[in-house]
């Protein structure tokens, strides 16, 4: 551990993170961060198809009803994934694009209790999902709900209906154990790690995935200790834990990113359980601070435009004085909050201000705030009736609008190259692409990591809501920092967790009930376009 502690800022600092926070661009050296999904290689040759009227969920003049997931069909028989991801497919063989898949844990309805009977190459047959596709009863499925194991994953799947599906922490570089360790047996695995409690700073490139960290704040037990791990017992099961023998199944670097399901103690020691069912000493780990900053939804008395402060302090009004110049007011707005402007521009001969709505005479300066404003004309090929999105990378802004009705509005943070430049690859300098890409997979909640194949060296566990437009290219939220507005992934729309999932819930396809991941077409629906611009 400690020679891969030496030797990972130096590995990072010559691979930008792709979607992650503040990393450098070093041409050459490019390595995307993807959810470990079916995303990236799934939807390369996923067909886009254009939304009609009667694919849209909201009409313009009920613009902000998502168009969220189905629910769950009552009485019906389910069959549930004890393996990382179990893949639906159109027809019951393992040909083309998977149409999304089931995650562990979870369970889907079936649309009948019998295997199909042209089922090819699942020695216990293709099973029929709800609303479509089929399943293949290989070991990563169950129709064993009271299975021991998969009601232990069950205990730690995220839940669709949370903004924040589970809590998050910062590792200090920390063992993940298949069951509870004694006493004796941590100290020994946990030598290399240094006192609990302490961690080795990494380098500048870490700086924007440790803006949200509590330091000095310890997390405390919320749960009781799960009875599959009571008293020294090892899980053994189809997922990742399957007759581990190892004491320590991995080990999470310094740098990489923890979700946990629940904390317990034992042996005066809290603990923390992964949605793998991995347990990891809470004192290796630094909680996040849970992000308050959302967007707004349009209508009634918030209309655009709006003036965001997308800085971290204050930002004053003005008021014009008897001679007509501008003077600041006790009325400051505080850092990412939004006020409503006329569209009124007006110069002291110093600096543009721009009217306040309802401000009786106030302004704020042109230079303190960016913009959301009303787009002058509909994108090409985006009809009146139809769920599009609008990201602005200059001025940091995202619009969801259906036909030229404006929805919601909220602040994101694009690439830390900013908006492409001529004769640079956007990839490789971290730019926000432009250009219009119809969502063309969602994932519920997936880890994230620019590691190919298993993560090892890095990773962002279980990020929520993650929408590719163009992969690597994604929409997902960032739980890890709040400063939107301002440039800090490497190529990302990175949105605050509580936009992500109204996203999510409101573009298309919408997730079936069960569904952990899916792309658009072939009887999923369309994706919603997403239209990025520099300004």
């Amino acid at each position: 551990m400690k020679s891969l502690e030496r030797i990972l800022p130096l590995i990072l600092a010559a691979i930008p993170l792709g979607c992650s926070g503040a990393s450098p661009r070093v041409a050459g050296a490019r390595a995307e961060l993807h959810a470990t999904s079916p995303a990236p290689d799934a939807v390369a040759a996923a067909p886009v198809e254009a939304t009609t009227t009667a694919e849209v969920a909201a009409a313009p003049d009920a613009p902000a009803v998502p168009a969220v997931e189905s629910t769950p069909t009552p009485g019906k028989k389910r069959i549930g994934s004890i393996g990382d991801f179990s893949y639906i497919y159109k027809h019951p063989e393992h040909k083309g694009l998977a149409l999304g898949y089931v995650r562990m844990g979870t369970s889907v309805a079936l649309r009948s209790d019998k295997p199909a009977a042209d089922g090819k190459g699942c020695g216990r047959g293709w099973y029929a999902v709800e609303p479509r596709g089929y399943v293949c009863l290989d070991p990563s499925m169950t129709l064993d709900l009271e299975d021991p194991y998969f009601k232990a994953l069950q205990t730690v799947a995220p839940k669709n209906t949370e903004v924040w599906p589970y809590s998050y922490a910062f590792s200090n570089g920390a063992p993940m154990y298949s069951r509870v360790p004694t006493a004796e047996e941590a100290a020994k695995a946990e030598r290399s790690f240094g006192p609990a409690g302490s961690f080795v700073q990494l380098a500048e490139w870490s700086a924007g995935h440790e803006e949200l960290i509590r330091n000095g704040v310890t997390i405390d037990a919320t749960d009781p200790v799960p009875d599959y791990f009571a008293g020294g017992k090892r899980l053994v099961g189809a997922g990742p834990v399957r007759n581990a023998q190892k004491l320590v199944f991995k080990v999470i670097p310094n740098g990489s990113m923890l979700a946990y399901a629940k904390a317990f103690e034992l042996n005066g020691r809290v603990w923390l359980v992964t949605p793998d069912l991995t347990i990891v000493p809470a004192d290796r780990v630094r909680p996040f601070r849970r992000s308050t900053f959302h967007g707004v939804d349009l209508g009634g008395d918030v209309r655009l435009p709006l003036a965001w402060n997308r800085t971290k302090g204050l930002r004053p009004r003005y008021k014009r004085d008897s001679a007509g110049g501008m003077v600041e007011v006790d009325q400051a707005f505080p850092a990412k909050s939004f006020v409503q402007i006329t569209g009124e521009r007006v110069n002291d001969g110093k600096k543009p201000y721009l009217a306040l709505r309802g401000g009786e005479g106030l302004f704020v300066a042109e230079s303190d705030v960016t913009v959301t404003k009303v787009r002058d004309k509909l994108p090409r090929g985006i009809k009146e009736d139809q769920k599009w999105l609008e990201v602005k990378i200059v001025p940091g802004t995202l619009t969801a609008y259906v036909g030229s009705t404006p929805v919601r509005a909220t602040l994101f943070s694009p690439g830390k190259g900013g908006a492409p430049v001529p004769g640079y690859d956007p990839y490789i300098y971290s730019m926000t692409k432009t250009g219009q890409f119809p969502v063309e997979w969602k994932d519920r909640v997936a880890i994230m990591s620019p590691d190919k194949g298993p993560p090892t060296v890095l990773w962002f566990t279980d990020v929520p809501n993650i929408q590719y437009l163009r992969a690597p290219l994604a929409m997902h939220a960032s739980y890890w920092h709040e400063d939107f507005g301002n440039p800090k992934s490497a190529e990302c729309v990175n949105v605050a967790p509580e936009d992500a999932k109204w996203l999510f819930d409101w573009t298309l396809p919408a997730l079936p009930d069960g569904w952990g991941g899916m792309r658009p077409g072939d009887g999923n629906g369309p994706g919603t376009p997403i239209v990025s611009t520099a300004l």
